[in-house]
């Protein structure tokens, strides 16, 4: 494993600060991370944030995550560490692409996003086999589309029910 301060600095922000060196559940205190981030500056802030941001958010993160997640033979010594929690903050960011953002939507967004990140179903499963970063963070950015547009689909459903009613 490699000890220099590139390596230090690929483990701290791949790791969100360290946050992924937390014993258990990393991945899902990442998707938490992001979702409390996105509570606090859209819902709690009130700042209007616009569908073009969010998605150039989510691209830029992703980037970034492929970024800084490659290499993981050698800096952490596997090939998908735990440690690295970046790709789940990028695949919940995704999440939330032209959603209304309330604190409803972003807990059932998270949950949505935690199950098929942990389920993985097919094709989500496919992008894991991936080389380095790209395999490290698709598979998240995937399970981020698949709960963005179950997300979606459960909101245009509650309001067409509810318009009916």
């Amino acid at each position: 494993m490699k000890t220099s301060l590139v390596a230090w600095m690929q483990r701290a922000l791949a790791s969100v600060l360290f946050l992924g060196y937390i014993p258990f559940i990393s991945g899902t205190i990442g998707s938490a991370a992001m979702t409390a981030a996105l509570w606090y500056f859209c819902c709690r802030t009130h700042l209007v944030v616009s569908p073009l941001t969010l998605w150039a958010a989510g691209l830029a993160l992703t980037a970034f995550s492929v970024a800084v997640s490659s290499r993981p033979r050698e800096v952490w010594g596997s090939d998908d560490p735990r440690q690295v929690i970046v790709d789940e903050c990028a695949g919940q960011l995704v999440t939330f692409l032209f959603v209304p953002l309330s604190l409803k939507t972003l807990i059932l967004g998270f949950f949505l996003f935690r199950f098929f990140d942990i389920v993985k179903p097919y094709p989500i499963s496919e992008f894991e086999s991936l080389d380095g970063g790209l395999g490290i963070t698709m598979d998240d950015f995937a399970a981020g589309i698949f709960a963005n547009i179950t997300l979606i689909v459960i909101l245009w459903s509650y309001h067409s029910v509810k318009a009916l009613l």
